[in-house]
């Protein structure tokens, strides 16, 4: 997986197999962790909705519920100029974000989200996993902005 974007087109006829997720323009990264650390930078330039972290296998793809730890979704969530966390609180960010760091650790049960540019610290979850963790991306609509889409960078 290297990007995502969210495209307005025609209903397609896509087989409902477990792995697909029907009511939510969500995407999963295609390799999962269940140990160790691993990190990914997402380019989002000046995407006014996005939300990307971690989702445990088991997350309900199939029908509606909120994006939140308790459901199995560690992220950072930005809409019209605003950083949120998980629980729905805002997340202080001096200045406007054009690329987010996110930095697993599965074993300390660690999501931190940093700006790569001086690798300043903008919010980190901590809970318990117990299942294979996948990065997680949701676009929202790009409207008039010049970025159309989220650019996924592997770290070393």
């Amino acid at each position: 997986l290297t990007s995502v974007r969210r495209e307005e087109t025609s209903s397609q006829q896509l087989p409902n197999n477990p792995e697909r997720n029907m009511y939510y323009a969500e995407v999963f990264g295609s390799e999962g962790f269940r140990s160790g650390k691993h990190s990914w930078e997402v380019e989002v330039g000046d995407h006014p909705f996005w939300l990307i972290g971690v989702t445990k296998e088991s997350v309900n793809r199939k029908g509606e519920r909120s994006v939140s730890p308790e459901n199995g979704i560690w992220c950072l969530f930005h809409r019209d100029g605003e950083y949120i966390n998980g629980f729905g609180q805002t997340v202080t960010v001096t200045k406007s974000l054009q690329k987010i760091r996110v930095q697993l650790d599965y074993d300390r049960g660690e999501v931190s989200f940093y700006n790569p540019e001086d690798m300043t610290h903008i919010y980190t979850h901590k809970d318990t996993f117990t299942e294979k963790l996948f990065p997680y991306f949701l676009v929202g609509r790009p409207g008039d902005t010049k970025t159309s889409k989220l650019q996924i960078c592997p770290t070393d």
